[in-house]
């Protein structure tokens, strides 16, 4: 077995849209107006909250989500310079890696690692 996707919920899927498609240029497979698809490795799903999920607590948590990149650094300049909401900047971790962890515009903490 593998992952073949992770979900995310928010409440605006246009904001969402900006930032996983145009700020971290995601690859999108299917961009509708509330359901993006894109390839993360696994897929990446970020939905319309609705009633249930608001409920459930699905919106705005930490995600538990890493993407891989080259170059954290680069990222998290790019990211902040954009506005987006730094919950730990790139910090080098025991294992040799570095992580980096952002709040999406829906309040998900979405992690980037650097290996």
């Amino acid at each position: 077995m593998k992952i073949a996707a992770v979900r995310l919920f928010v409440e605006d899927v246009a904001a969402a849209r900006a930032f996983y498609a145009d700020l971290l240029a995601l690859p999108p497979v299917s961009l509708e107006p509330t359901v993006l698809v894109f390839d993360a490795g696994p897929l990446l799903i970020v939905e319309q909250a609705d009633a249930e999920a608001r409920a459930e607590g699905l919106a705005g948590r930490f995600a538990g989500v890493s993407l891989g990149v080259s170059d954290i650094e680069a990222l998290h300049a790019r990211l902040t310079a954009s506005g987006c909401t730094i919950v730990g900047p790139p910090e080098r971790q025991s294992w040799g890696g570095t992580l980096m962890h952002v709040k999406d515009p829906g309040g998900n903490v979405v992690s980037f690692v650097q290996n």
